[in-house]
């Protein structure tokens, strides 16, 4: 697993706007993108984004190839796959999840995004962890395509209540 590499302020080497107006929530925003191969946490608080991506060393989901023939005297279905890769890849899976559940903020309210069913067990994890230590905070989740690092800081910034940037474009100022 690759460690957290931490970027702050605004993406893409796009200029902070001068006059910038203070943020309204105080606790911030955070978002996670999260797939089995790499999460990208982004936070917003005090009118800057913190970007934080962590890689994952979850092998990768052996597919079968071809035909499998079956027994017909054996009953079909209802059983989950028990080989030795299947366990290893839920055990690096699961370790992955707590690496980032404890990079998520305490006090940050959380939208957690991705494709597949990691987001949710995230979720799971980040609710039952918020359940535990008793913090009341906004936890969603939502499928969603990959993100680009701006669309990311777009959306933790709309989750923190700051107001978005406008720009002015061509002759009118």
């Amino acid at each position: 697993m690759t460690g957290p590499t931490p970027t702050t302020g605004p993406p893409d080497g796009e200029a902070a706007a001068d006059g910038a107006t203070p943020p309204t929530n105080v606790r911030g925003g955070t978002v996670v993108w999260i797939d089995a191969e790499e999460a990208v946490l982004v936070s917003w608080r005090g009118g800057e984004a913190t970007i934080v991506r962590l890689g994952s060393d979850v092998p990768p989901r052996h597919r079968s190839i071809g035909h499998i023939r079956h027994d017909p005297l054996v009953r079909h279905g209802g059983g989950t796959s028990q080989t030795a890769a299947d366990a290893r890849r839920r055990d690096h899976l699961t370790r992955f999840l707590e690496t980032v559940r404890t990079h998520v903020p305490d006090a940050a309210d959380v939208t957690i995004l991705g494709t597949g069913v990691v987001r949710e067990q995230l979720e799971r994890a980040v609710r039952d962890d918020d359940r535990v230590h008793r913090r009341s905070r906004s936890v969603t989740s939502a499928a969603s395509r990959r993100l680009t690092d701006r669309q990311l800081v777009a959306r933790a910034r709309q989750l923190a209540g700051d107001a978005p940037r406008r720009r002015r474009i061509g002759g009118l100022r």
